[in-house]
């Protein structure tokens, strides 16, 4: 399959790698300096193709968006059609203030989701949300070599055919997936991301570095 990462950083980059070495052809992108993905390329060889934004969005069957949400207008603007398409949303609505913070954007999340709002965007495209509950420093399933345990990656959407196949690339990642119903209900699995985020103000620590909090049995 051909998958096309828009914006390789900290989710991108590591499911490029878990794809590529599960036989996927995959061409990453960076929204920024290009530069900032040798360490990456260096690691996947000639295994996997690098190229612009747009080269990704049209080289893809499948579309990993996985875009800072104060970038989401900018650079969707520039990958021009994308008719037909699966795209799996792994943003969250985060905003930041003046003291470099994030915060969930409770307002917006009252209404709406990032994967709603995309398919408003494209409506012609099969959008659907995944890897979005899971720290990114967990997605890399070579952390997780001889664990009995591993978290499960929740995914929703309302096309079928495209959910089977994001389901199989969960799956590829290396982890368990989870069907959560349809698109409507990526704005629960975003007020996750809320959930986590007070429980690392709790315990006076960093979200980023929470230990997987959803573990689910797959059968």
């Amino acid at each position: 399959m051909k998958i096309g990462v828009i914006n390789a950083g900290n989710i991108g980059s590591r499911l490029a790698k878990a794809w590529v070495q599960a036989g996927h052809e995959v061409m990453v992108s960076k929204d920024g300096e290009r530069a900032k993905l040798q360490p990456l390329l260096a690691q996947l060889g000639d295994k996997a193709l690098v190229g612009e934004l747009e080269e990704a969005a049209q080289f893809s069957d499948v579309l990993l968006f996985s875009v800072y949400w104060l970038r989401f207008e900018q650079v969707l603007n520039r990958l021009g059609s994308l008719e037909g398409k699966i795209i799996i949303d792994t943003m969250n609505p985060l905003k930041v203030n003046e003291a470099f913070e994030h915060y969930h954007d409770l307002d917006f999340m009252q209404t709406s989701s990032t994967s709603e709002e995309l398919q408003r965007r494209l409506p012609s495209a099969k959008i659907v949300k995944a890897f979005s509950t899971i720290p990114f420093h967990l997605l890399d399933k070579d952390a997780w070599q001889g664990s009995q345990m591993l978290p499960s990656v929740f995914f929703a959407g309302d096309d079928t055919e495209a959910k089977k196949v994001v389901a199989q690339l969960i799956q590829d990642a290396g982890f368990p997936s989870i069907d959560a119903g349809s698109l409507h209900s990526a704005r629960l699995l975003e007020s996750m991301g809320v959930l986590l985020h007070n429980i690392a103000e709790v315990r006076n620590d960093s979200a980023i570095n929470l230990a997987p909090t959803f573990v689910f049995p797959t059968s």
